[in-house]
């Protein structure tokens, strides 16, 4: 029989937050149910006083060991949460005072990836609203996984209560105060359709299952139904991702009880909010099958989104390059779509490298021009709302960059049409252009992930002849191998654009890092992370700073590339300047 074990967390009193009614209780519940099941379990809540995130860590290392002793580990957290820096926090009793005291969910993750055991599992029945006070912002948490050197990845799934910046709720369901998505959760084992359940066979015994991947529509339809019997709360859409394999489940089915009425599937949803739609249209153009059929038919086109989300168009032509700048005398810059630029500076590289604001973007789009750019610097751009955006700045190309008020949002790099590279790209414009706004925006949403070893080929085999010719395609997808546990990919993504640039992009550096068999020789840009999301790998991958970029980053915007807060601006600008960062 497989061996489990799980780690079942309720906080319902953390710092000054509003007390929870459900969070200690509902993890009381999925304790036993687990217990049940067979698993090994630890529960911490704080029903009888405080509990930490150095309690979790331990409980964790219990059960994380070399050699592992088993095959799943599920880390369950009810309670409150927040997100920033595009990271979760799960926030323990003496959060935010103490900021430590949670839990940083993506550093976890990323070390739950080499903790040895096949399967984990993360489970957050938790708020991901936007930290309301500089205290929140500061909050930092821990990793709680150890950090050991293997050689697999392992498969990490993930159920989030919400979708980001966005709360959880709870409130009486069948009478008792509960989470909605743990109360799903359970309900997914009781009165299962039959289409969700699978018959598997351990130690000589058969018995139905409900998979890891069959989750997430009953999951959101049984809080759907739930939200439509509570006045005020319009809707909470789930944040799922299920890269492991089909016959991967957390419970046997329970059976219903006898005193609970099985949860139809509703026909009717309540609608999503606006770009939700848009989103799930875009993750099933770029899934394995529509890549292959719309590579042999024709390439993505708006078409593919807006028939569903007519007011998507403006962010996915937003996203297109403004070809109106197709060259500059250098080969190499940026356009700057929405945003007006103060001043911007570069690292000087291997050449002496030095930029110019050639339009600062007054109702037209920015315009910077780098020289002497061999094989790439970092740039930094002050805007005139007093934030920093960070670029890499690649010889060869112009980069069209588009920003929303968070920040910047995405880069898409355009070769030069004065330089070799463009004749390649004209050759597949058309496709191009149109697969990486669309990737862009599934990213931005979240959506951008890779289900299975399949669809990771198939991302793989269809955007590698474009690397070339828009190095964001590259880095967007390798995130999305590493999510899925496929640092082989990442590697290949590595190699592939460093044959190309002869230069690492920072964040594919650091997802590839665990295969590396060496220091790298390459040279990096730009000095830190490019999306936000990658500076919560940092600490799990050993990976320091510049003491002015660690020091900056608890101001970082929630924005999808990197952007800082006011307060940090000048600092950087001038560690940049003095040639402290390079």
């Amino acid at each position: 029989m497989l061996r489990k074990a799980a780690v079942i967390i309720g906080v319902d009193r953390p710092g000054d937050y509003t007390p929870l009614k459900s969070a200690a209780s509902g993890a009381e519940e999925v304790a036993k149910w687990l217990t049940d099941q067979g698993y090994d379990v630890t529960c911490l809540t704080d029903k009888n006083g405080p509990v930490t995130a150095q309690d979790a860590k331990k409980a964790i290392r219990n059960f994380v060991t070399q050699p592992p002793r088993y095959h799943m580990l599920v880390v369950y957290f009810s309670g409150h949460g927040e997100y920033h820096a595009r990271a979760d926090h799960w926030l323990f009793s003496h959060a935010p005072t103490d900021t430590d005291d949670a839990i940083n969910l993506e550093g976890a993750m990323d070390l739950a990836k080499y903790s040895g055991i096949p399967n984990v599992v993360f489970i957050s029945d938790a708020c991901r609203s936007l930290p309301n006070t500089l205290r929140g912002e500061l909050v930092q948490g821990i990793d709680a996984f150890p950090n050991y050197d293997v050689p697999t990845a392992s498969k990490i799934d993930y159920f989030k209560a919400t979708s980001e910046s966005l709360p959880a709720f709870e409130g009486k369901v069948d009478g008792e105060n509960q989470g909605f998505l743990t109360y799903a959760l359970k309900s997914a084992y009781i009165t299962p359709p039959d289409e969700m359940m699978r018959e598997v066979q351990e130690g000589g015994v058969t018995f139905k299952v409900v998979p890891n991947r069959k989750l997430e529509q009953f999951l959101q339809t049984t809080i759907n139904d739930i939200i439509a019997t509570k006045p005020g709360i319009s809707f909470q859409r789930i944040d799922v991702n299920v890269p492991s394999a089909d016959d991967v489940y957390i419970s046997r089915v329970i059976g219903p009880k006898a005193d609970v009425a099985p949860i139809p599937l509703s026909i009717v949803n309540p609608l999503p909010t606006i770009g939700d739609a848009a989103a799930d249209a875009i993750t099933r153009t770029l899934s394995s099958r529509g890549l292959h059929t719309l590579a042999g038919i024709k390439s993505p086109d708006v078409d593919d989104v807006t028939y569903i989300d007519p007011q998507a168009v403006g962010m996915f032509t937003a996203r297109l390059p403004d070809m109106a700048i197709d060259h500059l005398e250098s080969q190499c810059g940026f356009t700057l779509h929405g945003a007006h630029v103060v001043r911007a500076v570069c690292t000087r590289g291997t050449t002496n490298a030095w930029i110019e604001t050639l339009e600062q973007g007054n109702g037209v789009s920015a315009v910077l021009r780098l020289w002497d750019v061999k094989p790439a610097v970092t740039v930094a751009v002050e805007f005139a709302n007093g934030k920093c955006g960070i670029l890499p700045a690649l010889a060869g190309y112009i980069g069209h960059a588009v920003y929303e008020s968070e920040g910047l949002a995405n880069v898409s790099f355009v070769p030069s049409s004065n330089h070799p590279r463009y004749s390649m790209y004209l050759l597949h414009k058309a496709k191009l252009d149109r697969l990486r706004a669309m990737v862009s925006l599934a990213v931005t949403h979240n959506t951008f992930k890779v289900g299975s070893e399949h669809e990771a080929l198939a991302l793989a085999d269809e955007i590698r002849p474009e690397k070339a010719m828009d190095p964001t395609l590259g880095l967007y997808a390798a995130h999305a191998f590493s999510q899925a546990g496929n640092d082989r990919l990442v590697l290949d993504v590595l190699n592939y654009m460093r044959d190309d640039l002869n230069a690492d992009l920072f964040d594919i550096q650091l997802l590839a890092s665990r295969l590396l068999q060496a220091a790298a020789d390459k040279y990096t840009v730009p000095f830190c992370p490019i999306l936000t999301q990658a500076w919560n790998l940092l600490r799990p991958r050993g990976r320091t700073l510049p003491a002015v970029l660690t020091q900056a980053m608890p101001h970082l915007c929630n924005s999808l590339w990197t952007t800082f807060q006011p307060a940090v601006t000048q600092s950087i600008i001038h560690a940049i300047e003095t040639g402290e960062l390079q």
